[in-house]
């Protein structure tokens, strides 16, 4: 599978789980189903994954936990509130650049419509090149 077709997939995923529950449950039933979903289309995934970050030549480590890593590079959030703000867009994109990800989605699954509920960000590597 190629990693850049991976949102997307995952995507249809969430869309699943969306068209299956609908909008109005809790974070962790959205989250618990999510898993059963990737499981079934055989995704490699690892849940509640401690963050963990190079600064100034130390490893930091967080309490922060992701909810989803698919792949090993696509950080998945899964949210089930009345919408995304700027402030979570900003995590989500801090997040993936800590954790070295290609990628990153941050889903709430708590909107009638999920593609109002999707916040998605790929990062170029710019650092790479350095």
């Amino acid at each position: 599978m190629n990693a850049a077709d991976l949102p997307h997939l995952v995507i249809g995923a969430c869309m699943n789980v969306h068209r299956a529950l609908g909008p109005g449950l809790t974070r962790d039933a959205y989250e618990e189903c999510l898993a059963v979903e990737l499981r079934e289309l055989e995704f490699d995934f690892r849940r509640h994954v401690p963050l963990e970050f190079s600064y100034h030549g130390r490893t930091i480590q967080t309490a922060t936990r992701l909810d989803f890593v698919v792949g090993e590079s696509l950080l998945l959030l899964v949210r089930a509130q009345k919408e995304i703000s700027k402030l979570e867009e900003q995590e989500l994109e801090s997040k993936v650049k800590l954790g070295h990800f290609k990628s990153g989605l941050m889903v709430n699954f708590n909107v009638g419509t999920l593609r109002k509920g999707i916040a998605q960000i790929t990062l170029k590597r710019r650092d790479d090149a350095a």
